[in-house]
């Protein structure tokens, strides 16, 4: 495993340095079949990361790469989840508020995940029998460490182990900023009811899933259906930290086995 989230640490790292400086400097959008967008800088992270997970031979199923048939994936014992942009919207729309997102999966669960997100400066990685952290120096010095050859180590020295303890006067939950829906509505004014004092804020990107288990909220809420790619990474992050994370539909523990549209139902995860 040490040498898998090695490998995941430096994608996540060159990648969001490329990520960024096109964010910057200006990009292209086209519309996919689907209707979603893809930048320059999806294509881009997309072309990094698949160059680094490549070298541990374990199959990659990205969002910005033809998929294998359903049969083909679900005979994958373990295999590389990865959004190149997760949140493209809002780098399209220049809020900052997209990241990174790298996870490895079975069908049963996640065991290790990187999210960056170098525009809000927010680096998260987790892994199984390592745990799950936040990285809490510069941003720019992760450039840096590309340069080492154990990057983990390097990492971990500037780092801190999430969870971090909640210290909130208001029950505060995250929601998604483009996927808010009427289920979403309902679900705040029930949880309203429990937490009078209760703050929500949207934004976009798993991300928020990080900002949870640093202690920044005590929730976040994505209740519509979502692919594999958009949790895989933030799945770990809050899985290692020793965080509730469930499946919205199932109330269950999130699993990876619908193999047919490659999608949960929703989920919840909590820092309380």
């Amino acid at each position: 495993m040490k040498n898998l989230i090695n490998v995941a640490l430096r994608a996540a790292i060159d990648a969001s340095k490329e990520v960024h400086k096109i964010y910057d400097e200006g990009f292209s959008v086209s519309i996919k079949e689907d209707k979603s967008p893809v930048t320059s800088g999806d294509l881009k992270s997309n072309e990094i990361i698949t160059a680094y997970l490549k070298q541990t031979s374990i199959p990659i199923l990205s969002e910005e790469t033809d998929h294998e048939s359903e049969s083909v994936i679900a005979g994958w014992q373990k295999y590389w989840c990865v959004d190149p942009i997760d949140g493209t919207k809002e780098y399209v729309n220049k809020t900052g508020e997209y990241c990174i997102s790298i996870g490895l999966l079975t069908s049963e669960t996640s065991l290790l995940g990187v999210l960056a997100a170098p525009s809000l400066e927010l680096f998260y990685f987790a892994a199984e029998g390592l745990g799950s952290y936040k990285w809490n120096g510069k941003y720019e010095d992760l450039y840096e460490l590309l340069n080492e050859e154990d990057v983990t180590e390097k990492i971990l020295e500037k780092s801190v182990k999430l969870p971090l303890k909640i210290d909130l006067k208001n029950y505060t939950i995250l929601t998604s900023r483009s996927h808010y829906s009427s289920i979403d509505k309902e679900y705040i004014e029930k949880l309203r009811i429990q937490h009078p004092n209760l703050v929500m804020f949207q934004m976009g990107s798993a991300i928020k899933i990080g900002l949870v288990a640093e202690g920044k909220a005590n929730e976040y809420a994505r209740l519509s259906p979502i692919n594999f790619w958009d949790i895989a990474g933030g799945h770990a992050i809050a899985k290692y930290a020793g965080l509730e994370i469930v499946d919205y539909e199932t109330k269950k523990q999130i699993t990876y086995k619908n193999f047919s549209t490659l999608k949960i139902s929703g989920y919840i995860v909590r820092n309380i």
